[in-house]
């Protein structure tokens, strides 16, 4: 899936050139102005990532940060700047983080 399919799902997108995101990452700026958008306190909310730099920013933003990283980066990598790292979407279970979403009931197939 491409991000600009999933994004029809989403209420609110920010991205890096967005004129309040003044610095990109490492620098917490873009989640900060996310959860400002959604009227939520960083800490409530979940970051996927899947480069090193934005599981940086992630975290140093207050968010729950879930590395997803390429297959072509070294995992351990990510371990000292996420709260859990999964090999893709398709593991995320929601329940750990008190979502009642389980992806690894579903695939791409379905």
């Amino acid at each position: 899936i491409k991000h600009e399919e999933m994004f029809q799902f989403f209420e609110h997108v920010v991205t890096g050139d967005d004129k309040n995101v003044r610095n990109g990452k490492p620098a917490p700026d873009i989640f900060l102005e996310t959860a400002r958008r959604l009227n939520v306190h960083p800490s409530e909310c979940i970051v996927f990532e899947d480069s090193l730099q934005g599981a940086i920013a992630g975290k140093a933003a207050g968010c729950v940060t879930i590395a997803v990283p390429d297959k072509r980066m070294e995992k351990e990598a990510f371990i000292d700047h996420s709260d859990h790292v999964i090999p893709s979407m398709w593991h995320f279970e929601g329940k750990k983080w008190g979502i009642d979403v389980d992806m690894s009931n579903h695939s791409i197939d379905n």
